[in-house]
């Protein structure tokens, strides 16, 4: 009885090596709800120790404020993915998703209205997947990019625990519909820059980056309390004696803050050599050998 146990243990740590080698679900796994979780397993793991970021902003277009951000990283001339929610798109700010793809930028979903995926049922959640995947490909061929790409960001990283199905096999069905292959590519991050929290200025935002890449003083945050709905969070500093040496880095293009730690963030990197790179180029994100278009 040993061995038979031994080779089925073999066989599903080669198809979790398998699984995690590519941020695609795989093709021959039917992932198992409330087991298939987590996503340390899906970091970026060719980015370790090669000193470059790649920078992914959530949660735009912003009307005001990723424009601004566009020209600063037209300025620095450095490519950026943008996980936009497809409900904020309309006619207002169709110019910033033209300047996105022309520029030279990776367009990408986030989902089309930030809810957690898994508190959605699999009607909802697959026609909203639908919905947002094929709006990205419509607005590519708008503007003629010439992107070939289908990227996908959980609202939180919020996948897998749903009762009764996977979000991983429903991505699978949707992108046959869509381009007859597995091409939606669910992008989640290394490097957390914590942003979102209102209490961390733009120099300790930029230097959450930077610690994870070189090692050094980051910081933290913590529930102060929350009233009416409202959380506080205080802040602390820690030490960062193991960096992982690289990453995808996670920031959002709707707050000012975010604006002002990115382009702190970009000139400290040109002066430590750290390399900012394109989403695409990752290894974990390549589409070297899928064609990935639309057949619609």
């Amino acid at each position: 009885m040993i061995k038979p146990i031994l080779a089925a243990a073999t066989l599903v740590l080669t198809m979790n090596i398998q699984a995690s080698e590519k941020q695609f679900p795989e093709d021959s796994l039917i992932y198992r709800p409330k087991v298939d979780s987590g996503f340390d397993q899906y970091r970026s793991k060719s980015l370790r120790k090669s000193n470059k970021v790649v920078l992914t902003f959530d949660d735009g277009p912003h009307r005001t404020r990723t424009p601004r951000l566009l020209d600063m990283l037209k300025r620095e001339n450095v490519k950026a993915t943008f996980f936009i929610l497809t409900k904020n798109v309309n006619a207002s700010n169709m110019f910033i998703i033209e300047r996105i793809l022309k520029e030279g930028h990776i367009l990408a979903s986030h989902d089309h209205d930030h809810d957690n995926n898994n508190k959605e049922d699999e009607t909802t959640y697959r026609e909203e997947l639908y919905n947002t995947v094929t709006m990205i490909e419509s607005l590519k061929r708008k503007y003629n990019s010439n992107q070939v790409s289908s990227y996908y960001r959980f609202p939180y990283g919020a996948y897998g625990r749903n009762e009764f199905y996977h979000h991983f096999n429903v991505m699978k069905d949707v992108s046959d519909r869509i381009y007859g292959e597995n091409c939606i590519n669910f992008a989640f991050w290394d490097i957390d820059s914590s942003d979102w929290v209102a209490q961390l200025s733009p120099e300790q935002i930029s230097q959450n980056i930077i610690a994870h890449v070189k090692g050094g003083t980051a910081y933290k945050h913590k529930i102060k309390r929350t009233i009416f709905g409202n959380t506080k969070y205080e802040v602390d500093k820690y030490k960062i004696k193991y960096p992982i040496g690289g990453g995808v880095a996670l920031l959002h293009d709707i707050h000012e803050r975010s604006l002002k730690a990115a382009e702190i963030f970009i000139k400290k990197a040109k002066q430590l050599k750290i390399e900012i790179v394109p989403l695409d180029e990752v290894e974990e994100f390549s589409y070297k050998n899928k064609s990935c278009q639309s057949i619609y």
